[in-house]
């Protein structure tokens, strides 16, 4: 228990028959030693850290008779078997500018339970910089065996950490460099079919005639796979910057239904279900909402093997507008639905459907950066709807 002597009235500020608040600065030494844990404070002077403060039981722990005095060096306020151990601890945390801790074996009696003095280092920054070190010191009764392997699997799971970290972006860069490699080519398709269709290279055969549209659906297919390979780096670098503009979300999804007619079989029927019947405007980027739109028809088609209708649905709701997109192909099960929106996560057999995994993704994110959001309904062979939401007032800087 903490106790503070009454305050004395004086003749400036008679005596109001209540405590005044004390500063917290007055406070704050008492409820340091209140604490159960030793506290230390050391301030950085060039190269080394000085002692500021620290309580009695950050004394008690140490070993020492009292508390250091004010300016005493780091190395010389801890003894000589952990001197070493504790600069490097103050080096880290100085140069990582994060927590870090140490901990050893005090008076062991050759048993595996033992007393283990800990120390945790934390720092404190000024204008971006270390200015000081936190140090909380304890002791504790503890199995020496149990502490050392949980630090192996602290140390373990940091290094897992950093690999996952590396991992990733190697991704990023594998996505840039692929899309990098596959739009020159789709560019130099798109513009030869594009001569070819237009007569530029010579008349066109007959029996050539219906092959023309497959392989330009083809091209913009691959087109669109580099776009989403960028995309997907772009949010993974958290570059992508959205270029909005007031549109007609009636004439994008219209349009967007003529392009999927493109590359959908002649088993599937692509309808859109006009349930408003009118201009539908608000701020978006509009080939962004393209690629979400187009990834969400795609991702229908693609799911519906056996053909069947793909609907795409255009209502409000309040303040949001929604497209829905319903197909009748194989569904989700139930235990799937935790996977469909991860990068590169795929629901079927990779040889069954084509794509990498980032159509679902990427719209969600896409969706997201609008204000807006994706969700889904669907059951195993029962088909899906996955309806695209956003906001009808979307004037976002």
């Amino acid at each position: 228990m903490i106790e503070l002597e009454p305050e004395s009235p004086s003749p400036e500020r008679p005596f109001s028959g209540r405590r005044e608040s004390q500063p917290a600065v007055e406070l704050l030494p008492h409820v340091l030693e209140a604490l159960p844990v030793g506290i230390g404070l050391f301030e950085l002077r060039e190269d080394d850290f000085a002692f500021r403060y620290g309580n009695r039981e950050f004394a008690r722990v140490l070993g020492l008779e009292r508390i250091p005095d004010e300016g005493r060096l780091a190395g010389d306020v801890f003894n000589r078997a952990d001197h070493n151990a504790i600069l490097e601890l103050f080096r880290l945390v100085r140069l990582s500018r994060e927590p870090q801790s140490h901990f050893a074996a005090v008076g062991r009696q050759g048993g595996t339970t033992t007393r283990i003095w800990n120390i945790d280092a934390y720092p404190v920054l000024d204008a971006g910089r270390v200015s000081h070190v936190m140090v909380l010191a304890e002791q504790t009764e503890e199995n020496l065996q149990v502490r050392q392997r949980h630090q192996l699997e602290a140390d373990r799971l940091r290094e897992k950490a950093d690999h996952l970290g590396e991992l990733e972006k190697a991704k990023s860069e594998f996505l840039r460099l692929a899309s990098h490699e596959l739009r020159g080519p789709a560019a130099t398709l798109t513009g030869y079919l594009s001569m070819i269709e237009d007569g530029s290279l010579g008349p066109i055969p007959q029996r050539l005639r219906p092959v023309l549209p497959v392989l330009k659906a083809k091209a913009r297919q691959i087109n669109l796979l580099a776009n989403e390979m960028v995309e997907a780096a772009r949010l993974e670098d958290r570059g992508l910057q959205l270029k909005r503009a007031r549109l007609d979300l009636r004439e994008l999804v219209r349009g967007s239904v003529i392009t999927a007619q493109t590359t959908a079989s002649p088993k599937h029927r692509l309808r859109f279900d006009d349930a408003l019947g009118r201009e539908l405007w608000l701020f978006g980027d509009p080939m962004r909402l393209e690629i979400i739109i187009g990834n969400l028809l795609d991702n229908a088609i693609k799911y519906s093997p056996r053909g069947g209708d793909v609907t795409a649905r255009l209502s409000t709701a309040g303040k949001l507008a929604l497209v829905g997109v319903r197909d009748e192909g194989i569904g989700i099960a139930a235990e799937h639905m935790g996977r469909l929106f991860v990068r590169f996560s795929r629901l079927a057999d990779p040889s069954d459907v084509p794509g990498t995994g980032l159509g679902l993704y990427l719209a969600r994110e896409l969706a997201r950066l609008h204000g807006g959001d994706i969700s889904v309904v669907s059951k195993r062979g029962k088909g899906s709807e996955f309806t695209l939401s956003l906001p009808l007032e979307a004037r976002t800087k």
